[in-house]
């Protein structure tokens, strides 16, 4: 892996990088570098405007779902994550005030949103997620990327749960969501952890992430984005960062270097042979874990007569017979 000079880098202007990866996981040709001056890992070159459109409308949930529309099990697990993320964000938001989900999926979260009083709007590429959420859930959830609507400053919270990774210029959809947060709003970024170790090397590069961050890089793109930094935090398996940015008319920061991130993230880089993955007992453990995870929400799912079953549920409005705590 040897450093070269490749496209600019969109969070520190740098056009000095080193190769992370030729291949994507599934072995087919993809590069993914890392900044040398802020650590920010990317693929180069990334897909044009008109491929992540066409990609995201009609390829990405059967790609990685195999579906059109979500499954019962997928509903269930969506639930229990958003109901867990509401009461994370329980400070955030009051009855009345008007949350935008970008990438909303399927619905579950507006839904649970909705139900606990909040004005939910969300955006979603896919048009077959996108119909589902609006005609079996009655939510307000409209298709395309932030680009293609401008709502102006109307939202106290709006939220991207594993959406930045995957946008063209992360730094210019945070710069365009901030301008939708009223003054003192809240904007909530899920991202896939780069120093996460429970995963194998080789599976870790994929076409639809364009992007990697850590923490760092993360809060220095809120920070670009003319956002303050309220927090930072990996979930409890270190799988994820959710970090939390308030819109209180803080500058933008410059695009500087971010010392020192570069070089730590090369040596983790350097840290992860085969076969320390394989040998590590985190790796069994979290294998474990998930696989008895995915067995019970299959089972659980089967439980309940429809998909907004299983949210009524979760937001309290009953639960059919027999069918449990979701």
């Amino acid at each position: 892996m040897q450093a070269e000079v490749h496209g600019e880098c969109p969070l520190c202007g740098s056009h000095d990088a080193a190769i992370l990866s030729r291949r994507a996981r599934d072995g087919s040709p993809l590069t993914t570098v890392l900044c040398h001056g802020c650590g920010l890992g990317r693929v180069e070159p990334r897909p044009s405007p008109a491929e992540l459109t066409a990609f995201y409308r009609d390829r990405y949930r059967l790609d990685y779902k195999g579906l059109l529309r979500p499954a019962r099990y997928h509903v269930l697990r969506a639930a229990r994550l958003a109901r867990e993320r509401i009461q994370r964000l329980s400070d955030l938001i009051a009855p009345g005030d008007a949350v935008l989900d970008v990438g909303a999926g399927g619905g579950e979260f507006l839904y649970l949103v909705r139900a606990a009083g909040c004005q939910a709007t969300g955006i979603e590429p896919n048009l077959g997620y996108a119909g589902y959420a609006r005609d079996e859930l009655g939510l307000d959830v409209l298709p395309g990327f932030p680009e293609d609507h401008d709502f102006g400053p109307r939202f106290r919270l709006v939220t991207l749960f594993h959406v930045l990774e995957h946008l063209a210029d992360p730094l210019e959809g945070l710069r365009r969501l901030a301008g939708w947060l009223l003054p003192g709003g809240c904007l909530v970024v899920e991202v896939p952890n780069f120093e996460f170790a429970c995963q194998h090397p080789a599976h870790r590069f994929h076409r639809a992430h364009l992007f990697h961050f850590n923490s760092a890089t993360l809060r220095r793109c809120g920070e670009r984005a003319g956002l303050t930094p309220v927090s930072t935090a990996p979930s409890e398996d270190g799988g994820v960062l959710t970090a939390i940015f308030r819109m209180d008319g803080a500058a933008p920061s410059p695009p500087e270097p971010v010392a020192g991130n570069f070089e730590r993230l090369w040596k983790l880089e350097c840290e992860r042979p085969p076969i320390r993955y394989w040998l590590a007992p985190a790796t069994w453990r979290h294998t474990a874990a998930r696989l008895l995870r995915m067995t019970e929400e299959h089972l659980s799912a089967r439980r309940f007569p429809s998909r907004r079953a299983i949210l009524d549920a979760r937001a309290g409005r009953g639960t059919p017979a027999g069918a449990g705590r979701i």
